[in-house]
């Protein structure tokens, strides 16, 4: 199938049914055909890997949409972490799984310590330089981008940064979320430099206190089950595996 398309979003034929692509990559694209909609952006600032999300449309245009990136010189493209029933329509695309997360859970009726240190939610968060702490505190394949972070802070319909500063600027923040009585924490991430001081735990409990002032009843969230240090955390504060993973699934047509 030729392309209906070109990197600035122009399109060169007015065939209806074609995929179109607009943006220009290594920036955000917008994927459609017809009905159905996806967007792709790059997985991260350390590679030419590509983070797919599907809006909505079948198998077919998930997969047409994916071999149409891969055109772009792209290596690896990577859906977001998906629960079992949702990767389906994945696999059916194309997709096979690559890795997989541990879901942890905690309810919030309980007590939650006080945090140690002092967490300030921001309004204005500096990406930038939240994005440096994400780089130095996770392994490539791990990080987040800006934009990466920007999804994270609208994946709930009301959500918050949480971040600690020090005199060198920020060392550690925390994205978290609500949905209904649902909360997520989202991400948490410390400085290297200032790792074992507490800081993590900080932020979970600040997270816990934020979420359950919100009205939400449990929180959950995702670990590497490699990760067995912040696993451990999460134990200590009151979290237990479901027993349910997510997947991570790469494009393996």
């Amino acid at each position: 199938m030729g392309r209906d398309y070109d990197l600035h979003g122009r399109t060169l034929s007015g065939v209806p049914n074609r995929l179109h692509m607009d943006g220009v990559w290594p920036g955000p694209l917008a994927l459609r055909r017809g009905w159905a909609r996806a967007a792709a952006r790059p997985w991260n600032d350390d590679g030419p890997d590509v983070a797919m999300r599907l809006i909505r449309g079948s198998h077919d245009f998930l997969g047409e949409a994916s071999r149409e990136l891969q055109s772009l010189a792209i290596r690896d493209i990577f859906s977001p972490a998906l629960y079992p029933m949702a990767t389906r329509i994945w696999a059916r695309a194309g997709y096979a799984e690559h890795t997989a997360l541990s879901v942890m859970e905690r309810h919030l009726d309980g007590n939650i310590t006080e945090p140690r240190h002092s967490v300030r939610p921001c309004e204005s968060p500096n990406w930038p330089a939240l994005a440096k702490v994400d780089r130095a505190a996770f392994t490539e394949f791990w990080r987040m981008s800006v934009a990466g972070l920007g999804e994270a802070m609208k994946a709930t319909p009301r959500s918050v940064l949480l971040q600690i500063e020090e005199a060198e600027g920020i060392v550690g923040y925390a994205i978290v979320g609500t949905q209904l009585t649902v909360s997520f924490l989202q991400r948490v991430a410390v400085l290297p430099t200032r790792s074992g001081n507490g800081l993590g735990t900080t932020l979970i409990r600040a997270s816990m206190l934020w979420a359950r002032a919100q009205g939400a009843r449990t929180m959950v969230l995702n670990v590497r089950p490699e990760n067995m240090r912040a696993a451990d955390v999460y134990s200590r504060e009151g979290f237990a595996e479901t027993g349910t993973a997510l997947h991570v699934l790469r494009f393996s047509p």
